[in-house]
């Protein structure tokens, strides 16, 4: 063998070793993918066209979630062009593993992206595999698919039922046949008509005072029935206060109480005793759509 053929052989083999030192072992280069994934998202926010030649392969495809692939030259054109714009870009839950001589990272990405002057939200699971090409890692392929949107909570809609009820209120027993006078302790049984169609059992609670017109009371009951059509359950918390014979009385609808129908209702509930006796509720509440 003449020296130049030597020369050249010991030459190859040195620019091979070179080579395969400029690119670590898979095993050992995910710190510094994610790094080089991180500064390409940089890069497409900030339209800086020489990081992202430089980090994508030459023969990189970009698929983006729309199912449309572009080259790298077209990929990167768009930005040249102006024709997209990336806002902001977040990403999370990023991985990387290696895949033989390549590493993928897996990884989530949020923001947004102008096109044609239309801003569209970005929210995405993707891929992306980087290789080594040229003595360095640069991304090969990419692709991503839309993650589903979460759930709007539904539109509570305001309602107001007025109506009429009777009640029974029936005086129970403390359970140590010891408690003070001052203290009763009621049943409740009520019948409402109109919007509210139901019946409702609970108890009560008193305790008055040696002033007069001073006292206050505390219930609670479960209405069962039909709630302008809806049918279902629901619970009412009462408190009342009376000082010196001025009254403040509060009805709430319990959060969460309602059942059927009547899933998610919450609101609110006044009532006026008129002359003779009579009974009337109005009854402000909202419920999912």
């Amino acid at each position: 063998m003449t020296r130049r053929p030597v020369a050249a052989a010991v030459a190859a083999l040195l620019f091979a070793a070179a080579r395969a030192a400029a690119v670590p072992a898979p095993g050992d280069a995910a710190e510094t993918v994610l790094a080089l994934e991180a500064e390409r998202v940089r890069a497409m926010t900030a339209g800086d066209l020489a990081a992202l030649e430089r980090i994508f392969a030459d023969d990189a495809l970009y698929t983006h979630s729309t199912g449309v692939s572009e080259t790298r030259t077209e990929f990167i054109g768009q930005i040249r062009s102006g024709a997209r714009k990336y806002g902001a870009l977040t990403l999370s839950d990023l991985k990387a593993r290696p895949a033989g001589t390549a590493i993928v990272v897996t990884g989530r990405m949020h923001g947004s992206v102008e096109v044609e002057g239309k801003t569209i939200p970005l929210a995405l699971v993707y891929t992306a595999v980087y290789a080594g090409r040229g003595g360095r890692w640069r991304l090969a392929a990419y692709e991503s698919t839309r993650l589903p949107e979460t759930p709007k909570k539904e539109e509570s809609v305001p309602h107001h039922a007025t109506g009429s009820f009777d009640v029974k209120v029936t005086p129970l027993r403390f359970d140590d046949g010891a408690a003070p006078e001052s203290l009763g302790r009621f049943s409740l049984e009520k019948r409402y008509h109109g919007p509210l169609d139901a019946t409702a059992k609970g108890q009560m609670l008193t305790a008055g005072t040696k002033v007069e017109g001073s006292a206050v009371y505390v219930a609670v009951e479960v209405v069962e029935g039909t709630l302008d059509g809806r049918t279902g359950t629901f619970a009412l918390h009462h408190t009342g206060m009376m000082t010196r014979g001025t009254p403040a009385l509060s009805i709430a609808i319990v959060p969460d109480s309602g059942t059927g129908d009547l899933a998610g209702i919450s609101g609110s509930m006044s009532i006026r005793i008129e002359k003779g006796g009579a009974h009337f509720y109005d009854l402000e509440y909202a419920i999912p759509r």
